[in-house]
């Protein structure tokens, strides 16, 4: 009796767990969002306008679909973030998932007026992930535009463009990947705030937005990743050019590669040199520690990939001499975007970070007027670059007449 009686015991806790997804959803009533707009809506002063790019699967599938486009927009308004995708969902047939969005797009406007409202939606949200990337629009393109594009080279619009904010990143060194949890710890920078990408259209979007854009050999517009951007907390400050931008790379020590183009002495033509591989160690001289120096070293390793001289590879001091002009050609980028942050008193570069870090003591007598000294802070540069290879060619076959 007594066996029976625990087995019965035993047999009801296992029951017990057994509980199942008590809150699951199936796939088909849920309305998966691969992207999410933010603009300031049109028609009402002070309210959100909020987009999202959602997947229709049965077009994707290519089995049952209808031949309608691959995604869909549904948009709504409100005076919080929360609010407009409440105001979105009474348009959409199914429950809003947000757990797939792999890209969040912000116009200028809105980040120019602050993003700290945004960013702290996208935090406490369950179901976003934090290493969705952002976007910042530039001039007056509205987020939802972007969002509503269609790309012949992928179906999910949104995907396309986190894929080409990934590889402009590892190929063209002025840009680095932005994600939401990167925002999250800029913020909290004293003194500084976060750097973000932008997009930039090439042509028409809204013709961009149509399926007969998908059947041109050459579409109406397409979305390109742009120049970075600054913050002072969380407004947009600044744009920076492409040379400032590959300088803030560099600073982060975020560079993978990067092609740079150099004037000869003869001018015969140029040479173009591929970095392979860099460093970058920040550290400062704390002698004056109310007048803190921050040195900025950075080590690179290039290969030769054109030249347009005549010049001959093969002599050691010819590579010297092309190794001290690309020193000069990094550090014009490195002073360049240090000017622009301390125009915009943002100490993006987290250099605050590097003081605290060598002498916490220092820190305690300088956090409080560090905005004040940032502007002011000496900077000093040092670049090492070395070419390691020149892809088996000494000399340019325009000018190599030897046998």
């Amino acid at each position: 009796m007594i066996t029976r009686t625990i087995a019965i015991a035993l047999t009801l806790c296992c029951v017990m767990l057994l509980t199942g997804c008590w809150d699951a959803l199936e796939l088909n009533r849920r309305a998966i969002v691969a992207g999410i707009g933010i603009d300031h809506a049109p028609e009402a002063e002070g309210q959100y306008l909020v987009s999202f790019q959602v997947i229709i699967a049965d077009e994707i599938s290519g089995k049952t679909g209808r031949g309608a486009t691959p995604t869909s927009i549904y948009s709504g308004t409100g005076h919080t973030i929360s609010e407009a995708i409440r105001s979105a969902s009474r348009k959409v047939p199914r429950l809003i998932s947000t757990a797939h969005a792999r890209l969040i797009i912000i116009s200028e406007s809105v980040a120019r007026q602050g993003i700290s409202e945004i960013m702290d939606f996208l935090d406490r949200d369950s179901d976003i992930r934090l290493t969705a990337d952002v976007l910042i629009t530039k001039g007056d393109i509205r987020a939802a535009d972007v969002a509503a594009s269609l790309t012949p080279i992928g179906k999910i619009t949104a995907y396309s463009i986190s894929q080409k904010a990934e590889l402009t990143a590892q190929q063209s060194g002025t840009s680095f990947l932005i994600q939401i949890d990167d925002i999250l710890r800029d913020l909290l920078i004293p003194g500084g705030g976060p750097v973000i990408n932008s997009v930039e259209p090439v042509g028409n979007l809204k013709e961009a937005g149509k399926k007969s854009s998908l059947e041109n050999v050459e579409s109406p517009g397409v979305v390109l990743i742009g120049d970075l951007t600054i913050f002072k907390d969380d407004k947009l400050v600044n744009w920076l050019t492409p040379d400032e931008s590959r300088g803030m790379v560099w600073i982060r020590n975020k560079m993978k590669k990067t092609a740079l183009v150099i004037e000869s002495d003869d001018e015969t033509g140029d040479i173009a040199v591929d970095v392979n591989r860099s460093k970058t160690a920040l550290k400062a001289q704390l002698n004056d520690p109310y007048h803190p120096v921050i040195q900025v070293n950075v080590s690179v390793q290039l290969s030769v990939r054109e030249v347009g001289a005549e010049i001959d590879l093969r002599n050691p001091e010819v590579l010297h001499q092309i190794e001290q002009k690309i020193n000069e050609v990094i550090a014009r980028d490195l002073r360049a975007v240090v000017q622009k942050a301390q125009s915009a008193k943002s100490d993006v570069f987290r250099f605050g970070d590097v003081v605290q870090r060598q002498s916490p003591r220092v820190w305690n007598k300088i956090e409080d007027r560090w905005e004040d000294l940032f502007p002011q802070l000496e900077v000093e540069y040092k670049v090492n670059s070395v070419i390691r290879g020149t892809e088996l060619r000494d000399r340019s076959h325009k000018y190599n007449q030897d046998s």
